[in-house]
């Protein structure tokens, strides 16, 4: 039997992977570890109660796959670990593509600060703080993010990209933000496209339409869990389309995101 282990299993991450693994009909064991701060909570999947596990505990030798959301294993199975949320964003949405497909990227792009370990609860607490006359704690995010955003370092940005296929040999250009958004990823994004063909695959990948004064973020911040990426896609010349692209990072990206290497680990196709 497969054995899958999710780390940081007590992380708002790891239920929303729990709620994509639902629809999942197979035979196989699913274990949570976390440190000792969540050890001992239980969560329902599936109809029966798991039960968080200390990670100083828990013997990794039988897992077949370590969803690794703690960055904190070390061993021989097959790991998944969430990318930085521009890059898993472009994967899905360029999979598809040829390798270098697209000749050139431009954009900005405005990271949520789910992606940031306590990043919610730390600008839940800035709101508040700012709301009561405070200055806010600076940390994690290293100064006043609420009501705000900050620049962010794009080097590392721009090499991960560049391993995406579609975007291989790329001239890319991108402005990094961390934005006040709690789970929202929200790109504005150029592209010049090599081929006639690659043109029009990312012409059709438009599903919502673009209007003055649209909302970037989910009224109520989140989405269903299977919700699409909402994508706009504008023609701005023969060979350049403008998209801009929104998405809950948890569970449009990288709850799905485990969710297909889970299924590929089990032979079962999407």
């Amino acid at each position: 039997m497969k054995d899958i282990v999710i780390t940081g299993g007590g992380s708002g991450l790891a239920d929303e992977i729990l709620e994509s693994l639902e629809s999942i009909d197979a035979d196989y064991r699913l274990r949570l570890v976390d440190s000792m701060e969540h050890a001992g909570e239980a969560r329902r999947w599936r109809g029966r109660t798991v039960v968080i596990q200390s990670d100083a505990e828990v013997d990794f030798s039988d897992a077949t796959l370590v969803l690794d959301l703690s960055h904190s294993y070390v061993g021989d199975a097959q790991v998944f670990r969430p990318s930085l949320s521009s890059v898993s964003l472009l994967r899905r949405m360029l999979s598809f593509l040829d390798p270098n497909a697209i000749g050139a990227l431009h954009g900005v792009v405005r990271e949520p600060v789910a992606e940031i370990t306590g990043g919610v609860e730390a600008l839940a607490s800035q709101v508040t703080q700012l709301f009561n006359g405070r200055d806010p704690e600076p940390q994690p995010f290293g100064g006043t993010l609420a009501f705000n955003c900050r620049t962010l370092d794009d080097s590392g940005l721009i090499e991960s990209l560049q391993t995406i296929p579609a975007l291989n040999g790329a001239a890319i250009s991108i402005e990094r933000y961390q934005s006040d958004a709690f789970y929202t990823i929200h790109a504005s994004l150029w592209m010049k496209l090599s081929t006639k063909t690659g043109f029009d695959s990312v012409l059709s990948l438009g599903n919502a339409n673009y209007e003055e004064g649209l909302s970037i973020a989910p009224n109520t911040g989140r989405v269903d869990g299977d919700a699409e990426m909402k994508i706009y896609v504008r023609k701005v010349s023969k060979d350049w389309i403008n998209l801009m692209v929104s998405a809950d990072l948890e569970k449009t990206i990288w709850a799905q995101e485990a969710k297909s290497i889970v299924l590929n680990e089990l032979g079962i196709s999407e």
